[in-house]
């Protein structure tokens, strides 16, 4: 008897034990408590671990924090341009920041009054009252170059894409030689860049002013009950659903994160205009050694050095690259040694004769030679730009600028003597020409 009373105690010590033991390595582990009777234990509220990530790649709303603030065709001041201007105040939606940008919508109030443009063929058609325009296909939204008077020639970065059935309102038409452009409102779905120093996170009744709609919803009465009553606000028991997504993107909005400094604005900048080059000089170690436009990649590179007197690890790497395209550039220029050479030994050369003819002509050309495509100055990364090039080395004589009443794409491949202002051009470190003649010195040869 004395050993049953005794063990009954121990048994139940030891489930119990067993138990308590169990419950605290299921908390240890993330493990709810297991429950010890029959009523259902109330399910936690669920946390998962991807939530902060997740709220942080969220779209938010932004005020604008300073005036005459540029919106940009990319994230870059090299290599993008302006089409429009934000002033303290006005409130934008970002949709994803890099390297100290941010990408916004061209939607709400602070775009309502820019516009854009659109290629006006066949793949756009003009409505019957001439108010809007409809796409049949797939075609391009430009930002107009605001440093270049917004002119269509100079406008050539595209910020968004119009699908088939999209209609866009109308503000005009220019007819150009190039051909014409229809100049629209902005749709919400263009996209620009705006440096992200000058932006902060909008407050609730910045979000709310975003767009006439909000405008409206924020002026509306609020809903009353079923006694009549009105109801007043209350945001831990009201609907996620009702609230949509303008109150998901402004719930965090009162804390605004901590800005970046001058110094880690700049560092950004430099690292994406080195990507930038990098992508570029891929590109021109594929071209023949005689025909790379060494010396224009070269002074982008030797800019960016410039920049990076505080940034040593990021001087090494554009210094590598100089060091290389210096070398490159004494082996070119022995290169158009010999050809010249031998193009003054070969005096049945048309181009050569041509080239004669103009200077004993002593016509007064800012510049002769042969015009050709630029990959350094593509019209995508940097502004579109030509090369004259010297008929009998294939060396780069200048720039040339397309101008109005031009179209220089036709004249590929022809010698051409060019009048017009030629000027040094700081933000590309190199000479251009814009012209105001050209003549044909010789007909091109086809192939």
């Amino acid at each position: 008897m004395d050993r049953a009373r005794i063990a009954g105690p121990l048994v139940a010590f030891a489930f119990f034990a067993g138990a308590a033991h169990a419950q605290a390595v299921q908390t240890q582990q993330g493990a709810p408590p297991p429950t010890t009777s029959s009523t259902p234990a109330p399910s936690a509220p669920s946390a998962p671990a991807s939530a902060d990530a997740s709220a942080a790649a969220t779209p938010y709303f932004a005020a604008v924090t300073a005036d005459n603030v540029y919106v940009r065709s990319g994230p870059s001041v090299q290599s993008s341009y302006p089409f429009g201007k934000m002033n303290r105040g006005n409130v934008v939606r970002v949709v994803e920041e890099n390297f100290g940008w941010a990408r916004v919508q061209t939607a709400g109030l602070a775009f309502a009054q820019l516009t854009g443009f659109v290629p006006a063929d066949q793949r756009v058609q003009l409505s019957a009252d001439g108010a809007t325009i409809t796409a049949t296909a797939t075609t391009e939204l430009r930002a107009p170059n605001i440093g270049s008077e917004s002119t269509p020639e100079s406008s050539w970065k595209q910020i968004g894409r119009i699908d088939a059935g999209a209609t866009l309102t109308v503000v005009t038409r220019v007819d150009t030689e190039r051909g014409s452009i229809w100049t629209v409102r902005l749709p919400d779905f263009g996209e620009g860049w705006i440096n992200s120093n000058f932006l902060r996170r909008a407050t609730a009744a910045e979000a709310a002013s975003f767009d006439k709609i909000a405008e409206a919803d924020s002026a509306a009465p609020a809903p009353t009950g079923e006694a009549g009553t009105e109801t007043a606000a209350n945001p831990e028991g009201a609907d996620a659903s009702a609230t949509g997504s303008l109150a998901d993107a402004t719930q965090s909005a009162e804390v605004a994160p901590p800005s970046k400094s001058p110094e880690q604005i700049a560092a950004e900048t430099r690292r994406a205009t080195f990507a930038d080059l990098e992508s570029t000089w891929l590109k021109v170690k594929g071209q023949p050694l005689a025909d790379a436009e060494l010396g224009a990649l070269y002074g982008r590179y030797v800019a960016l050095s410039a920049e990076c007197v505080n940034d040593p690890s990021m001087k090494g790497r554009v210094a590598t690259r100089i060091a290389q395209l210096e070398v490159q550039q004494e082996v070119q220029n022995k290169i158009f040694e010999l050809q010249s050479t031998r193009a003054r030994l070969n005096g049945e050369c048309d181009q050569i004769n041509g080239v004669a003819l103009a200077i004993e002509a002593r016509s007064e050309y800012t510049a002769v030679g042969v015009l050709n495509a630029s990959i350094v100055y593509d019209g995508v990364r940097l502004p579109l730009l030509f090369r004259l090039v010297d008929p009998s080395t294939g060396q780069t004589v200048s720039y040339v600028a397309p101008g109005d009443g031009f179209q220089l794409s036709t004249m590929l491949g022809t010698l051409l003597g060019i009048k017009g202002e030629k000027c040094y051009d700081d933000s590309l470190k190199l000479d251009t020409i814009t012209p105001k003649t050209i003549d044909f010195l010789t007909s091109r040869k086809d192939g």
